[in-house]
């Protein structure tokens, strides 16, 4: 944890309401993020961010010196989003295979324009992962934490993050391999069309 986490959570833990603005500031879209990614729409996400500031504030004592305060967010996000799925949608494990779009906090028609085919084609296919293969991937890419970091949000090893992880890259590749050489053979048919 770096200074300044360090005096952050020391200013949250005497109650000081300004720290929590802070807290939002720095970590709302991240933590906004990674829920949709775990398949939250977007007025779901938004209320389960809220719930994960409120109960962090609540709870802000039990947050360990070792852990990042991130990843202490994301694991409060995470189980937020697990109690709600067992409630509401109990098969959540079933693949949202008609959801495409990935929120990244842009406005829709913006983020159309933002990201490459390339990256469309990326977050759609990490859209169909299994789900726990997807919180994996967008904990440790779209989140940027380490694989020790990903296992105190998951509890578990970080061997089997990276197994996951392996796993992940295995299928995404089987999930992109065959939409490139499609893309391909488009190109070839163009650039051929061109020559006529």
């Amino acid at each position: 944890m770096g200074l300044s986490e360090r005096y952050l959570v020391r200013r949250l833990r005497r109650g000081d309401r300004e720290a929590c603005r802070e807290l939002v500031r720095r970590y709302h879209h991240g933590v906004y993020g990674f829920l949709r990614r775990l398949g939250a729409d977007r007025s779901l996400a938004e209320d389960l961010t809220q719930e994960t500031y409120a109960k962090a504030w609540r709870r802000i004592e039990t947050l360990r010196r070792s852990a990042s305060l991130r990843s202490w967010l994301l694991t409060i996000a995470r189980n937020e989003y697990l109690q709600w799925a067992r409630v509401e949608r109990p098969e959540v494990a079933a693949i949202d295979e008609g959801r495409e779009e990935e929120d990244d906090g842009t406005a829709g028609a913006e983020s159309d324009l933002l990201l490459s085919e390339r990256d469309r084609a990326v977050r759609s296919a990490v859209s169909l992962l299994d789900p726990v293969l997807r919180e994996t991937v967008a904990l440790h890419y779209f989140q940027d934490l380490s694989l020790r970091e990903v296992g105190e949000v998951q509890g578990i090893p970080a061997g089997t993050v990276k197994s996951r992880v392996n796993r992940a890259l295995g299928r995404l590749r089987e999930l992109l391999e065959p939409k490139e050489a499609e893309h391909e053979k488009e190109r070839a048919g163009e650039a051929l069309a061109g020559d006529s």
